[in-house]
């Protein structure tokens, strides 16, 4: 799964390895030191209180993962880089790969959590019965504490799909795989984006590695970023707008 025989990048766009980290620090880094603070103060089961309670929690949400991504394209754009090198490439069959491989992301993400939540079950002496263990690692929303708009939902969650995709995958893992080879840049990019949500606790981080790692895998195969946005919209819509409807 090598890339010595296909080019990721154009030569004169592989970055040195300190100007990588220091863009990923720009561009994501935040975000990482954020999770991680909630990750280690135990707020995993709380997360969703902090994200998607208002229309106007939202429209901040989106201005500060919008100025994120303005800044990636600005030093990008700097450095010679062209919307092409991006390789977001829709059309009508790479659309249809972005559908069909949504529900293989729940999927991938719901069998992953539900077998660690299991052996951790298992392995641990607190919890007598499997049901108290699973609820103290879910997450906590009380009825009707969600005020948010489809507008503003939808609006958010496209948004977040484009930056996500577009800083771990368009830049970061194609730099890895120009310098590295794809496979370390499969392990590196599902690790850091393991790392991004891991306030969303340890059984769920798991899932969401197992998810990463497939859609790195079919990004390997495709060459093509699009089908991985589009799934991502679809995913977070369907995730988020379920919770609205459920709590709402």
């Amino acid at each position: 799964m090598e890339s010595e025989n296909k080019e990721w990048l154009r030569p004169k766009l592989v970055a040195p390895w300190q100007e990588i980290v220091l863009v990923l620090m720009m561009t994501v880094g935040w975000p990482v030191v954020r999770s991680a603070w909630g990750a280690f103060h135990g707020t995993s089961t709380r997360y969703m209180m902090g994200l998607i309670l208002t229309d106007s929690h939202m429209v901040y949400y989106v201005a500060f993962e919008g100025a994120l991504l303005a800044a990636l394209f600005a030093i990008v754009h700097w450095r010679g880089w062209t919307v092409a090198d991006f390789r977001i490439k829709p059309d009508w069959r790479s659309t249809f790969q972005g559908i069909l491989l949504a529900p293989f992301m729940a999927i991938t993400n719901s069998v992953t959590i539900a077998v660690a939540l299991v052996f951790g079950f298992l392995f641990q002496t607190t919890f007598k019965q499997f049901h108290p263990f699973v609820l103290s690692h879910s997450q906590h929303l009380l009825p009707h504490s969600i005020h948010l708009g489809w507008w503003s939902l939808i609006l958010a969650m496209t948004l977040n799909a484009f930056y996500e995709e577009i800083a771990f995958m368009g830049y970061a893992f194609n730099q890895f795989a120009a310098k590295r080879g794809t496979t370390f840049a499969l392990v590196v990019t599902v690790l850091l984006r393991m790392s991004f949500h891991s306030y969303q606790g340890p059984f769920h981080v798991l899932g969401i590695g197992a998810v990463f790692f497939l859609t790195s895998l079919a990004y390997c195969r495709t060459r093509n970023l699009w089908p991985l946005i589009l799934a991502h919209i679809i995913v977070d819509v369907g995730i988020v707008g379920f919770v609205k409807i459920w709590y709402g």
